[in-house]
Protein backbone atom coordinates (compact mmCIF):
# COMPACT_ATOMS: atom_id res chain seq x y z
CA UNK A 1 0.00 0.00 0.00
CA UNK A 2 1.01 3.23 -0.21
CA UNK A 3 0.66 6.68 1.30
CA UNK A 4 -0.11 10.70 0.14
CA UNK A 5 -0.89 13.57 2.10
CA UNK A 6 -3.57 15.97 0.53
CA UNK A 7 -4.10 19.24 2.35
CA UNK A 8 -2.02 17.28 4.96
CA UNK A 9 -4.89 14.58 5.39
CA UNK A 10 -3.54 11.15 4.42
CA UNK A 11 -4.74 8.90 2.30
CA UNK A 12 -4.32 5.18 0.88
CA UNK A 13 -4.34 3.54 -1.87
CA UNK A 14 -4.05 0.02 -1.42
CA UNK A 15 -1.62 -2.03 -4.08
CA UNK A 16 -3.78 -5.16 -3.66
CA UNK A 17 -7.13 -6.41 -2.91
CA UNK A 18 -5.32 -8.55 -0.76
CA UNK A 19 -4.23 -5.59 1.59
CA UNK A 20 -7.95 -3.95 2.54
CA UNK A 21 -9.19 -4.04 5.79
CA UNK A 22 -12.42 -5.97 6.58
CA UNK A 23 -14.20 -2.44 7.19
CA UNK A 24 -13.84 -1.45 3.90
CA UNK A 25 -16.20 -2.06 0.59
CA UNK A 26 -15.49 -1.20 -2.64
CA UNK A 27 -17.26 -0.89 -6.34
CA UNK A 28 -15.75 -2.95 -9.07
CA UNK A 29 -16.99 0.11 -11.56
CA UNK A 30 -15.73 3.44 -10.42
CA UNK A 31 -17.76 4.98 -12.96
CA UNK A 32 -20.62 4.62 -10.85
CA UNK A 33 -18.80 5.54 -7.56
CA UNK A 34 -19.37 8.86 -5.15
CA UNK A 35 -17.48 11.13 -2.73
CA UNK A 36 -16.01 9.12 0.01
CA UNK A 37 -16.69 5.75 -2.25
CA UNK A 38 -13.59 3.12 -2.23
CA UNK A 39 -13.04 2.07 -6.01
CA UNK A 40 -11.31 -0.70 -7.84
CA UNK A 41 -8.56 1.08 -10.53
CA UNK A 42 -8.53 -0.80 -13.86
CA UNK A 43 -4.47 -1.09 -12.73
CA UNK A 44 -6.37 -3.62 -10.00
CA UNK A 45 -5.87 -1.38 -7.09
CA UNK A 46 -8.14 0.04 -4.63
CA UNK A 47 -8.85 3.92 -4.08
CA UNK A 48 -11.44 6.07 -2.92
CA UNK A 49 -12.82 8.96 -4.40
CA UNK A 50 -12.31 12.84 -2.49
CA UNK A 51 -13.89 15.08 -5.29
CA UNK A 52 -16.69 14.29 -8.19
CA UNK A 53 -18.18 17.09 -10.21
CA UNK A 54 -19.08 17.84 -13.53
CA UNK A 55 -17.77 20.48 -16.27
CA UNK A 56 -19.16 22.03 -19.58
CA UNK A 57 -16.73 21.20 -22.71
CA UNK A 58 -16.43 24.41 -24.85
CA UNK A 59 -17.58 22.43 -27.86
CA UNK A 60 -18.70 18.74 -28.76
CA UNK A 61 -22.55 17.02 -28.91
CA UNK A 62 -21.88 16.35 -24.82
CA UNK A 63 -21.28 19.10 -23.44
CA UNK A 64 -21.50 18.15 -19.55
CA UNK A 65 -19.20 15.67 -18.49
CA UNK A 66 -18.64 14.03 -14.82
CA UNK A 67 -15.26 13.84 -13.07
CA UNK A 68 -13.54 12.33 -10.44
CA UNK A 69 -10.48 12.91 -7.90
CA UNK A 70 -8.40 10.71 -6.25
CA UNK A 71 -5.20 11.39 -4.35
CA UNK A 72 -3.36 10.79 -7.70
CA UNK A 73 -5.38 12.18 -9.73
CA UNK A 74 -8.48 13.81 -11.64
CA UNK A 75 -10.39 11.31 -14.41
CA UNK A 76 -13.26 11.73 -17.20
CA UNK A 77 -16.19 9.45 -16.15
CA UNK A 78 -16.15 8.49 -19.53
CA UNK A 79 -16.20 4.80 -21.13
CA UNK A 80 -12.91 4.92 -22.83
CA UNK A 81 -11.27 6.36 -19.79
CA UNK A 82 -9.27 4.38 -17.95
CA UNK A 83 -8.48 5.21 -13.88
CA UNK A 84 -5.12 4.11 -12.80
CA UNK A 85 -3.22 4.65 -9.62
CA UNK A 86 -0.13 6.28 -10.74
CA UNK A 87 0.43 9.56 -8.92
CA UNK A 88 0.07 12.48 -11.47
CA UNK A 89 2.30 15.30 -10.69
CA UNK A 90 -0.63 17.51 -10.81
CA UNK A 91 -3.36 15.77 -9.35
CA UNK A 92 -6.06 18.85 -10.11
CA UNK A 93 -5.36 18.47 -14.07
CA UNK A 94 -7.22 16.02 -16.28
CA UNK A 95 -4.49 13.22 -18.00
CA UNK A 96 -1.67 15.76 -15.93
CA UNK A 97 1.46 14.16 -15.67
CA UNK A 98 2.19 10.78 -14.98
CA UNK A 99 5.15 9.99 -12.68
CA UNK A 100 4.72 6.29 -13.63
CA UNK A 101 8.55 5.20 -13.57
CA UNK A 102 8.23 7.03 -9.78
CA UNK A 103 5.33 4.51 -8.67
CA UNK A 104 6.96 1.22 -10.49
CA UNK A 105 10.14 1.76 -8.08
CA UNK A 106 9.07 2.83 -5.03
CA UNK A 107 7.09 -0.55 -4.56
CA UNK A 108 8.41 -3.14 -3.00
CA UNK A 109 5.82 -5.72 -2.67
CA UNK A 110 4.18 -7.87 -5.38
CA UNK A 111 0.65 -7.03 -6.37
CA UNK A 112 -1.04 -10.65 -7.00
CA UNK A 113 -1.05 -9.98 -10.92
CA UNK A 114 2.44 -8.79 -10.59
CA UNK A 115 3.11 -12.44 -9.06
CA UNK A 116 1.11 -13.91 -11.86
CA UNK A 117 3.27 -12.33 -14.59
CA UNK A 118 6.54 -13.35 -12.97
CA UNK A 119 5.03 -16.85 -13.13
CA UNK A 120 4.06 -16.64 -16.76
CA UNK A 121 7.74 -15.55 -17.41
CA UNK A 122 9.21 -18.35 -15.62
CA UNK A 123 7.66 -20.42 -17.70
CA UNK A 124 9.19 -18.90 -20.43
CA UNK A 125 6.07 -16.87 -21.62
CA UNK A 126 6.90 -13.58 -23.86
CA UNK A 127 7.15 -10.61 -21.57
CA UNK A 128 4.05 -8.92 -24.14
CA UNK A 129 1.72 -12.07 -23.39
CA UNK A 130 2.68 -12.75 -20.01
CA UNK A 131 1.58 -9.12 -19.29
CA UNK A 132 -1.66 -9.72 -21.77
CA UNK A 133 -2.58 -13.10 -19.68
CA UNK A 134 -1.74 -11.30 -15.74
CA UNK A 135 -3.52 -8.45 -16.45
CA UNK A 136 -6.44 -6.82 -17.10
CA UNK A 137 -5.68 -5.13 -20.89
CA UNK A 138 -6.34 -6.29 -24.30
CA UNK A 139 -3.98 -3.85 -25.97
CA UNK A 140 -0.80 -5.27 -27.25
CA UNK A 141 1.37 -2.20 -27.27
CA UNK A 142 -0.09 -1.06 -23.97
CA UNK A 143 1.08 -4.58 -22.50
CA UNK A 144 4.51 -4.53 -23.95
CA UNK A 145 5.29 -0.79 -22.88
CA UNK A 146 4.29 -1.67 -19.11
CA UNK A 147 5.39 -5.19 -19.40
CA UNK A 148 9.19 -3.72 -20.38
CA UNK A 149 8.70 -1.34 -17.52
CA UNK A 150 7.73 -4.01 -15.08
CA UNK A 151 10.62 -6.20 -15.89
CA UNK A 152 13.30 -3.41 -14.98
CA UNK A 153 12.37 -2.93 -11.22
CA UNK A 154 13.87 -4.40 -8.49
CA UNK A 155 10.81 -6.14 -7.05
CA UNK A 156 10.25 -7.91 -10.31
CA UNK A 157 13.70 -9.33 -11.08
CA UNK A 158 13.90 -10.29 -7.19
CA UNK A 159 10.66 -12.49 -7.94
CA UNK A 160 11.83 -13.97 -11.17
CA UNK A 161 15.71 -14.72 -9.75
CA UNK A 162 13.64 -16.74 -6.89
CA UNK A 163 10.96 -18.56 -9.11
CA UNK A 164 13.82 -19.34 -11.18
CA UNK A 165 16.02 -20.91 -8.32
CA UNK A 166 14.83 -24.23 -8.24
CA UNK A 167 15.40 -24.42 -11.61
CA UNK A 168 18.81 -23.51 -11.76
CA UNK A 169 19.87 -25.83 -8.92
CA UNK A 170 18.92 -28.51 -10.94
CA UNK A 171 20.19 -27.51 -13.99
CA UNK A 172 23.62 -26.94 -12.11
CA UNK A 173 23.50 -22.99 -12.56
CA UNK A 174 25.00 -20.88 -10.19
CA UNK A 175 26.28 -17.41 -10.17
CA UNK A 176 29.58 -18.59 -9.90
CA UNK A 177 29.20 -20.69 -12.79
CA UNK A 178 27.16 -18.33 -15.25
CA UNK A 179 30.46 -16.18 -14.41
CA UNK A 180 32.68 -19.17 -14.74
CA UNK A 181 31.62 -20.20 -18.25
CA UNK A 182 31.64 -15.78 -19.34
CA UNK A 183 35.23 -16.07 -18.48
CA UNK A 184 35.68 -19.17 -20.21
CA UNK A 185 34.44 -18.06 -23.64
CA UNK A 186 36.35 -14.65 -23.13
CA UNK A 187 39.45 -16.73 -22.79
CA UNK A 188 39.02 -19.37 -25.34
CA UNK A 189 36.91 -18.34 -27.99
CA UNK A 190 37.98 -18.59 -31.91
CA UNK A 191 35.95 -15.34 -32.59
CA UNK A 192 37.09 -11.55 -31.42
CA UNK A 193 34.11 -10.37 -31.44
CA UNK A 194 32.80 -12.80 -29.34
CA UNK A 195 35.71 -12.61 -26.97
CA UNK A 196 34.59 -9.06 -26.57
CA UNK A 197 31.43 -9.47 -25.70
CA UNK A 198 32.03 -11.78 -23.00
CA UNK A 199 34.88 -9.64 -21.75
CA UNK A 200 31.98 -6.31 -21.86
CA UNK A 201 29.70 -8.83 -20.01
CA UNK A 202 32.40 -9.11 -17.51
CA UNK A 203 33.26 -5.60 -16.79
CA UNK A 204 29.63 -4.92 -16.74
CA UNK A 205 29.07 -7.38 -14.05
CA UNK A 206 31.82 -6.55 -12.05
CA UNK A 207 31.90 -2.43 -11.74
CA UNK A 208 28.00 -1.78 -12.40
CA UNK A 209 25.92 -4.58 -11.23
CA UNK A 210 25.54 -5.08 -7.54
CA UNK A 211 28.42 -6.67 -6.13
CA UNK A 212 25.94 -8.51 -3.07
CA UNK A 213 23.06 -9.70 -5.66
CA UNK A 214 24.50 -10.82 -8.80
CA UNK A 215 20.88 -12.06 -10.31
CA UNK A 216 21.04 -14.45 -13.50
CA UNK A 217 18.67 -12.96 -15.06
CA UNK A 218 20.07 -9.69 -15.64
CA UNK A 219 23.88 -11.84 -17.03
CA UNK A 220 21.74 -12.90 -20.12
CA UNK A 221 21.20 -9.04 -21.05
CA UNK A 222 17.42 -10.18 -21.05
CA UNK A 223 14.81 -11.60 -19.21
CA UNK A 224 14.70 -14.85 -18.57
CA UNK A 225 12.17 -16.59 -20.62
CA UNK A 226 12.65 -20.11 -19.58
CA UNK A 227 14.86 -22.87 -20.79
CA UNK A 228 14.35 -25.10 -24.07
CA UNK A 229 14.89 -28.48 -24.90
CA UNK A 230 17.58 -27.04 -26.89
CA UNK A 231 19.50 -24.68 -24.86
CA UNK A 232 19.36 -27.68 -21.65
CA UNK A 233 20.94 -30.49 -24.31
CA UNK A 234 23.45 -27.49 -25.40
CA UNK A 235 24.36 -26.99 -22.01
CA UNK A 236 24.61 -31.14 -21.42
CA UNK A 237 26.81 -31.71 -24.38
CA UNK A 238 29.32 -28.79 -22.98
CA UNK A 239 29.50 -30.20 -19.79
CA UNK A 240 30.48 -33.65 -21.39
CA UNK A 241 32.91 -32.59 -23.97
CA UNK A 242 34.02 -29.38 -22.13
CA UNK A 243 33.89 -27.40 -25.67
CA UNK A 244 32.62 -24.12 -24.80
CA UNK A 245 34.03 -22.00 -27.84
CA UNK A 246 31.85 -20.67 -30.75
Amino acid sequence: MRHYKINNIEHTVFDSIDELPENIVYHNDWRKGSIGDWVLTDDECVIQILRRGAMLKPKGRVRKVDYIGTCTGTFLVSKSTKLDSSKRVNIYSFGGSQDRDVLLQERENLSTREELFVQYLAGGIDPRLAYLKAFPTKDPNYAGIRAGQLIKTTRIRTAMKEELKPICEELGISDKSVLHAIKTIASSAVKDDTKLKALFKLADILDLEDKNSTQVTQLTGAVFQGFSEKEIEEVERKEITGDVRD
